[in-house]
């Protein structure tokens, strides 16, 4: 060590084309500003000696460099090309008793790794390069000790072997080592050293030059190497030449004739730089960070470590106590940026599946010429896609995606991510290698990303032959309201390329769909640089010319197509409700519905508990959440109605969604029941949370009908446009939808909105089969009671039965015998038809009582029977019946043959056990005997219309309450 640090203390001269590594003379002021960069290479030397003794320690003295200006200086010009870059190491020594109390290092080392800093690059395409075979040759051909041709050289190497002896060599641009992208060698007394360069694809993508199972059979003190930044430049010519064997202080090759050395030697051809600084400038007072990692022979498993931040002179390479401030590249504002950028649909129709190209392109010209300055290189990268372009649901489908164990971003090892989250392609083109580089476009998982996020991809390259790994995560956001798609690359390698382009598959099951109208589409991008710049931005549009398939572009136009029905549609008869409806690509959007059902489609509500408020509103939307509703539904089972099966996606396959569960709930926006489906949007790689659309069940006081009238279907869940297709219901639910009794023809009709606003009508025809083989056997029971004489009022009960299985009523008149008349001296208060339809109908218009059982129910319907105002001469006699659901019972009032007559011309279509109508007497009878009833026998007039057709006439005998009469005065005993 004593003539190490003799030599660099002694501050030889280092000037162009005399260059001497270990220069270390006082700094003018003026280059106090330049500061000593990162390590190219650590060089070593063997020397044939005997190893160090096994119980040697083992260390790094001093490791230190520079890059040089050829004067003596720092070069510190962020991209700028440097004159030289040099490296000093100098491992821990003792005196060695043998050796005339000479020094000997501690240990021999074994391997070494000097990482060095991001962006600090060396172009292996900048000389020719010699063939192994010719670098290993132990017949040289050239006095230079090697077969490799002098245009290869790219340095100098100096080892000190023992205190006071050096080697010198030539340092090598060699072939690549497989799995290398540009290996460098040497050698010393014919033993061959090389160096490895790898990227640290994990990390910061910086490379790292590893010596791997340095020879043993020399002894090492230390080694300075010198890297030429321009090898081409003449200035270099006296160097050109080695010293294999010679044991001599170190020296410059003068060209002097004799075996040792060879030169000078000029070469021609155009100077291409081999070294370029980083473009990235750091904050004053800051450097760059150099690393070493070393074991050694003696004990591999310890390593050891060092390194140094690139300073001010003095210092290099003296101890740290004598370093300068610390300074790292500067002249950003010198550096040049520019990216020609492009982005491209690969299919021209609107509202369709498409792929999309995006090509990047940064020339690369400060990167051949030798005065010129490197081109930033890309720092961040964000591309917006055009409004209306988003990601098509339809390529869930057989979706896979890639965890984060699978991409490995902290690793150096190629992804691992599926072949079925692939879903695009990358070709790089970079001047540091000699082909281009492939790689593919992987679906980051959703939520087990780098980002957390939804939505994130990953650029990965593997290249087998250099061993360059590329792993770039992409963040994707999408806009919660429009789908709108932006990617973001942040903190990309601080590494050269002149081309990217990255394809996104097309086809059915492409990842992208295109906006739904014709014409220009921009993307916005904006690029920033490592130089510390300001961002650039630009904008690429493509034409979307045509429509989906092919045919003239969308108009606008909005044309969903219902199709609903029961799968066995037989009267009277149970049968699962289907219901779709759809629309085509290139029409507006589905918006929601309303539909009304056919008179007599009803659904048994019977033993169906509903599903709580309370546990819909505590059904979770959050991304990821679907899943846990899969597991278990908030929803008691027992509500279940049915299945919603959901397409969504544009092109010929949509993707198809069968997770939706239909419940049945209570009162919602004012109807009495709703049906609540619950949909966890879970598909491929997905889990969007869980969706929950409310739909109203209405029910018609006159008819029954039901109308179903949905709220607003969802169009963008977390920023994915849903571009819906096709929304399929299905009531499977066993024995809960009744099919009608009447077999005319009838329609389920009703509207479709779009989120636009549009609104249009829709329908389907339906009819059942079979009415002629239901009965229709009716019987009503009439009783009248109270006094029978003359002018008393009585109280009438009218019981009807039905019996299961059979035909529903349409139509049911009854006349009352003539032995009564219609009381109008009783008609007090009526109500209007304002105040029924508010349900504020005074108490006084009401005259009786009515309750209807029907198995469709738990419980029975019941209310008052009222009179209400009419267009007729007399008033109607309506029944209120309120329960679950609530029906209006309408029957208008006249007279035939001055007998009082009750007509109901429309009843429901729905099984009615039993029916009990009860209307007041006395005082507030509506009836009036015309006759002592005990002696009349009364009969009424039955007439009832099933809905199947059929009918049933009747003359009931009214019962008469004529017990045994009371014995008065003057009776018989």
């Amino acid at each position: 060590m004593r003539a190490f640090a003799e030599r660099a203390s002694r501050g030889i001269p280092q000037q162009k084309g005399t260059e001497t590594v270990n220069s270390h003379r006082p700094t003018p002021k003026r280059r106090r500003g330049r500061f000593v960069c990162a390590v190219i290479l650590a060089a070593l030397c063997l020397a044939a000696f005997a190893p160090a003794g096994a119980n040697a320690a083992f260390g790094v003295e001093t490791f230190d460099g520079m890059v040089g200006d050829g004067s003596g200086g720092a070069y510190t010009q962020a991209g700028g090309h440097p004159y030289n870059a040099s490296a000093v190491i100098a491992f821990n020594t003792h005196a060695d008793p043998g050796l005339f109390g000479l020094q000997v290092p501690d240990a021999d080392p074994k391997t070494i790794d000097v990482e060095l800093p991001p962006g600090l690059i060396g172009n292996p395409g900048a000389v020719p390069r010699c063939a192994q075979v010719e670098f290993f040759s132990f017949i040289p051909v050239r006095k230079n000790g090697t077969n490799c041709p002098v245009e290869s050289q790219i340095g100098v190497a100096d080892i000190e072997i023992l205190e006071g002896f050096h080697a010198t060599s030539a340092v090598w641009n060699l072939d690549p080592m497989p799995g290398s992208p540009a290996t460098f060698g040497f050698q010393v007394s014919g033993i061959r050293i090389v160096a490895e360069a790898r990227l640290r694809s994990g990390s910061d993508y910086g490379v790292t030059l590893r010596f791997p199972n340095i020879n043993q059979g020399v002894q090492i003190i230390n080694s300075t190497t010198t890297l030429w930044g321009v090898p081409w430049d003449s200035a270099h010519d006296r160097q050109r030449c080695s010293f294999p064997n010679a044991f001599t202080p170190t020296q410059e090759c003068e060209g002097t004739p004799g075996e040792r050395a060879e030169g000078p030697n000029s070469v021609s051809g155009a100077p291409v730089p081999f070294i370029t600084n980083p473009t990235a400038c750091t904050a004053p007072g800051a450097g760059l960070n150099t690393k070493l990692s070393a074991n050694s022979w003696q004990n591999p498993a310890v390593t050891e470590y060092a390194g140094f931040e690139s300073h001010l002179p003095p210092g290099y390479p003296l101890p740290k106590e004598s370093w300068g401030a610390p300074q790292g590249p500067n002249g950003c504002n010198r550096v040049p940026f520019q990216v020609e950028a492009s982005v491209e649909a690969t299919s021209n129709q609107a509202d369709s599946p498409t792929g999309l190209r995006v090509n990047l392109h940064m020339p690369q010209d400060g990167l051949r010429d030798p005065g010129g300055i490197a081109t930033a290189h890309l720092k961040d990268a964000v591309v917006t896609l055009p409004e209306g372009m988003a990601v098509n649901p339809a390529a869930a489908d057989g979706l896979g995606s890639c965890s984060q164990a699978q991409i490995g971003l902290a690793s150096e090892q190629p992804a691992s991510c599926p072949e079925s989250s692939k879903i695009g392609s990358v070709e790089i083109t970079t001047p540091l290698l000699d082909h281009q580089l492939e790689g593919s476009v992987y679906l980051a998982s959703q939520g087990d990303n780098k980002f957390g996020s939804l939505l994130a991809v990953y650029i990965a390259v593997d290249d087998p032959e250099t061993g360059v790994v590329v792993k770039l995560p992409g963040r994707v956001t999408a806009d919660p309201r429009t789908g709108r798609l932006t990617a973001s690359f942040e903190g990309q390698p601080q590494l050269p390329f002149e081309d990217l382009a990255v394809e996104f598959y097309g086809g059915p099951r492409a990842a992208l769909v295109n906006p739904p109208s014709c014409g220009a589409h921009t993307a916005e991008l904006t690029f920033t640089p490592w130089s510390g710049g300001a961002p650039v931005g630009a904008g690429s549009s493509f034409q979307i010319s045509r429509g989906p398939n092919g045919k003239p572009c969308p108009s606008g136009g909005f044309e969903p197509k219902l199709a609903a029905g029961t799968v066995n549609p037989v009267a009277g008869s149970y049968s699962p409700l289907q219901l779709a409806l759809s629309r085509e690509d290139g029409t507006q959007l589905l918006g929601g519905m309303s539909v009304r059902m056919p008179e007599g489609l009803l659904g048994r509500l019977a033993g169906i508990p509903y599903c709580p408020d309370s546990a819909l509103a505590g059904i979770p939307g959050a991304e990821g959440s679907g899943a846990a509703e899969l597991a278990s539904p908030a929803c008691p089972a027992a509500s279940r109605l049915g299945t919603v099966s959901v397409g969504a996606g544009a092109g010929s396959n949509p993707l198809y969604v069968h997770t939706g569960r239909a419940y049945l709930a209570g009162p919602y926006k004012g109807a009495p029941l709703s049906i609540a489906i619950v949909t966890p949007a879970v598909a491929g790689p997905f889990d969007l949370g869980n969706v929950v659309v409310r739909t109203a069940l209405r029910v018609d006081p006159e008819t029954a009908q039901i109308t179903a009238v949905s709220d607003p279907l969802p169009t963008v869940v977390h920023g994915i446009p849903l571009n819906l297709r096709d929304v399929r219901v299905e009531i499977d639910r066993r024995e809960f939808t009744l099919n009608p009794t009447s077999c005319d023809p009838m329609t389920f009709s009703g509207e479709a909105s779009s989120p636009a606003g549009t609104r249009v009508a829709i329908g389907d025809r339906f009819q059942v089969a079979g009415c002629e083989r239901l009965a229709f056997k009716p019987k009503l029971a009439l009783k009248l009671s109270g006094k029978t004489n003359r002018s008393a009022h009585p109280a009438l009960r009218a019981t009807l039965t039905m019996p299961q299985g059979g035909a529903n009523i349409q139509r049911a008149q009854v006349t009352l015998p003539k032995t009564e008349f219609l009381a109008q001296e009783h008609i007090r208060t009526i109500c209007t038809r304002v105040q029924y339809a508010a349900k504020s109908c005074p108490k006084a218009s009401v005259y009786g009582y009515a309750k209807a059982w029907s198995p469709l129910l738990d419980k029975p319907l019941e209310g008052p029977v009222y009179l209400r105002s009419s267009s007729n001469p007399l008033p109607d006699l309506v029944a209120s019946l309120d329960g679950q659901i609530h029906i209006d019972l309408s029957g208008r009032i006249d007279t035939k043959n001055a007998r009082i007559r009750n007509t109901f011309d429309l009843v429901p279509d729905a099984p009615v056990s039993k029916f009990v109508l009860t209307m007041q007497g006395g005082r507030k009878g509506l009836l009036v005997n015309n006759t002592e009833l005990c002696k009349a026998k009364p009969r009424a007039d039955v007439k009832f219309d099933g809905q199947n057709g059929k009918t049933a006439d009747s003359s009931p005998l009214v019962k008469v309450d004529c017990g045994k009469k009371r014995k008065g005065k003057g009776s018989k005993k």
